[in-house]
């Protein structure tokens, strides 16, 4: 018995509904940005400008050099010694551009993290490749997938460290992301150095943390703010406001006020000295 097409499961429209060849439009193609830095800042055997790779786009948002990256980049130019000679982490990088200016400057150790998907850890590699090819030969520089709060261990090992911790963590446009700031704290609290006391009496200062960001939805600047708050509350930190600098807006057409959207907040957050 022969089937006819109305009886068939589409319903004889096979075809109808399917979208002509070329309907939807391309996936964006990967990007690359030149970051200019100051020339003052720049010193001998050091390069004047680091090519930022990015992805075409990114559901987590890793296909952006964000303006707290660049801003956070010309303050660790200008203040060289917070990462000479120091070990490195930043959490979140995407295109890691903070972590390049780390090496620009002297660091002696960078581990370099992001969400562990395949295209984001890829793409941080290539901007290592570009722009620092002898130090991720010589294992300077790591790079590596890192779910906040998790997995903390294997980020500890990298650190090379008999504490299993980081001088300098950077934390650049993480914050709005507010269903993370436990995990997010969970890792500060773990991975950064912790200021001591030696048996002959000696002081060692602890670590440090660079947060930086903007309230790309002004409504909600409080539960950004309250990253901050926590860290302070919770780790019993020291706050010091360290950068306020507007940028412009990353995204123009945003709702908000503009004013707000398009400036840089950058704290230090560090535990009490002894």
């Amino acid at each position: 018995m022969s089937t006819s097409s109305s009886d068939s499961e589409d319903g004889g429209f096979d075809g109808m509904f399917q979208e002509p060849e070329g309907y939807f439009p391309p996936p964006p193609e990967p990007t690359s940005v030149v970051f200019d830095r100051q020339p003052q800042w720049v010193t001998e055997g050091s390069p004047d400008k680091i090519t930022v790779n990015l992805l075409g786009s990114h559901p987590l948002w890793g296909h952006h050099l964000w303006n707290a990256a660049k801003t956070f980049a010309n303050y660790l130019d200008e203040q060289k010694d917070i990462i000479c000679s120091k070990s490195v982490l930043e959490l979140g990088a995407a295109g890691a551009l903070p972590s390049l200016i780390s090496a620009c400057n002297g660091a002696s150790r960078i581990v370099i993290t992001d969400y562990p998907d395949h295209d984001l850890i890829e793409n941080i590699r290539k901007n290592v490749e570009t722009n620092f090819p002898a130090k991720l030969a010589d294992e300077s520089i790591a790079v590596t997938g890192f779910k906040w709060g998790s997995e903390i261990e294997s980020i500890s090992a990298l650190a090379q460290s008999q504490e299993g911790t980081y001088d300098v963590l950077i934390l650049c446009d993480l914050v709005f992301n507010h269903s993370e700031h436990t995990s997010l704290l969970r890792s500060v609290e773990r991975l950064m150095a912790k200021p001591s006391l030696a048996e002959d009496g000696s002081k060692t200062s602890g670590g440090e943390a660079y947060v930086f960001f903007t309230h790309h939805r002004p409504w909600l600047a409080d539960k950004d703010m309250a990253f901050i708050e926590r860290a302070r509350e919770e780790l019993g930190l020291e706050v010091t406001r360290v950068v306020e600098e507007y940028t412009g807006a990353m995204f123009e057409d945003d709702p908000g006020d503009e004013r707000v959207r398009g400036t840089v907040h950058g704290f230090r957050l560090a535990y009490p000295v002894l």
